[in-house]
């Protein structure tokens, strides 16, 4: 019988409570984690998956939360007896083949089995679970090590006051900091930009630690694979558009007719659907464009998709008969040629177009000759133009270029040229 105040977790059992596996388990906590769930809450949904009762100690053998209402310093733990523990598994929570998690006593008798809470170079402490204990509830534990550090890291210290607005982190995010490096502390970048100690610093100031502070409050998890979407309004009723973008479920980067958030899950371009069809509801249909950039993972990566995202957007805005959403992953050719420097492009466009560059009637002819083939009635149809007429225009690309637009290699460089001329064009801001 179970006495007031006491967790079902702390009674006996004999198996792991039916329920997701470890994977699975591992990111639901984590989507308590970001969703402000703390240690307390966390050890609570471990215990009841694990069916035991859970404490998690630091290394120095101070209790810092427990799910069976333990707390204090008469409920810590000896550091030598923690460390002990720790030495029979992996950095970062693996068990190491053979060797059975380690042993803590707490000083109220109270025992369990530890998994290392940790990543890097740095150290939580230890995740106990009460003896007996299982490997399967081990597994558990150590899945739930992730959501743990994502307090630690929240409590650390709160993001810096000029990243409270989610609009500002947004603006941070898509300045870029640069990856960590060997000596950075663990998950600490330092935007490019501005010299300062321990490396550079960017025109914000604000580190990758505290992008991921910051993102975590609301609700970015930016240590997960995420894209950035862009997305941009043709109607004319701008009231409306503002109106709309503040009923998403999600915080919003708005300029002008654009505006820019994040897409997380395994399926971007889903939830990019998603999003215009929440927005076409308010605004009228076929009035929005989505465009998402690739999926990274680390706020460090989140520039490289916001730079997608704001190319792959202007190409759909420029394209008026184009598909409403246009994803990294089917960006086809424009995929490649994204991660091209401009200048190497604008050298390829003269390269191969630079005769033709300023005849827009002939750059539309010769990207019509190409996708159909060489058909004379298809271009005709497309352009609205007379049989002869596209005749005329061919031979005179031809002796222009001085190459057989249909020639097999000859067709793949004029189709790449033609696309980075798309792509340059859709960058520049006049």
């Amino acid at each position: 019988m179970t006495r007031p105040g006491e967790l079902p977790a702390a009674r006996t059992r004999l198996t792991v409570a039916t329920g997701p596996p470890p994977a699975v388990f591992a990111q639901a906590l984590a989507e308590l984690a970001f969703g402000g769930a703390g240690w307390p809450g966390l050890l609570a949904a471990l215990a009841q998956r694990v069916g035991a009762a859970c404490r998690l100690v630091s290394e120095a053998g101070e209790l810092l939360a427990a799910s069976d209402g333990a707390a204090g310093d008469a409920r810590g733990a000896d550091p030598d007896d923690v460390r002990r523990a720790l030495a029979g598994s992996r950095a970062g929570g693996g068990p190491v083949p053979g060797i059975v998690a380690g042993r803590v006593r707490c000083a109220d008798g109270w025992t369990g089995r530890a998994v290392p809470v940790g990543a890097g170079q740095r150290r939580l402490g230890a995740l106990l679970v009460a003896e007996p204990v299982t490997a399967g509830q081990l597994d558990l534990a150590r899945a739930a090590t992730t959501a743990l550090l994502i307090d630690a890291v929240r409590r650390e210290s709160p993001p810096p006051p000029a990243l409270a607005d989610a609009a500002a982190v947004l603006r941070a995010l898509r300045d870029g900091v640069r990856p960590p490096g060997p000596g950075d502390p663990l998950g600490a970048g330092v935007p490019p930009g501005v010299a300062g100690s321990g490396g550079v610093v960017g025109p914000r100031g604000f580190t990758e630690a505290d992008l991921l502070r910051a993102g975590a409050t609301h609700g970015w998890r930016l240590d997960q694979p995420h894209a950035v979407a862009g997305i941009g309004y043709t109607g004319a009723q701008q009231r409306r558009w503002a109106s709309a973008l503040s009923w998403l479920d999600r915080p919003v980067l708005a300029e002008g007719r654009r505006a820019w958030t994040l897409l997380h899950g395994e399926d971007v371009e889903r939830e990019a659907t998603r999003l215009r069809a929440r927005l076409d509801q308010i605004v009228g249909v076929g009035q929005v464009r989505v465009a998402s950039g690739a999926t990274v993972s680390g706020a460090a990566r989140t520039a490289a998709s916001f730079r997608d995202a704001d190319r792959l957007l202007s190409l759909l805005l420029r394209q008026p008969d184009a598909p409403p959403e246009l994803s990294f992953g089917r960006a086809g050719l424009h995929q490649v040629l994204l991660a091209v420097p401009d200048e190497r492009l604008r050298w390829f466009v003269r390269r191969h177009l630079g005769p033709i560059a300023h005849r827009d009637d002939l750059l539309r002819t010769l990207d019509c000759w190409l996708a159909t083939g060489g058909s004379r009635q298809a271009v005709s149809e497309r352009l609205h133009l007379h049989r002869n007429s596209v005749g005329y225009r061919v031979g005179l690309i031809k002796r222009l270029l001085g190459v057989d637009p249909l020639d097999p290699d000859t067709a793949t460089v004029l189709r790449t040229a033609l696309s980075a001329r798309e792509l340059l064009a859709a960058s520049d801001p006049g």
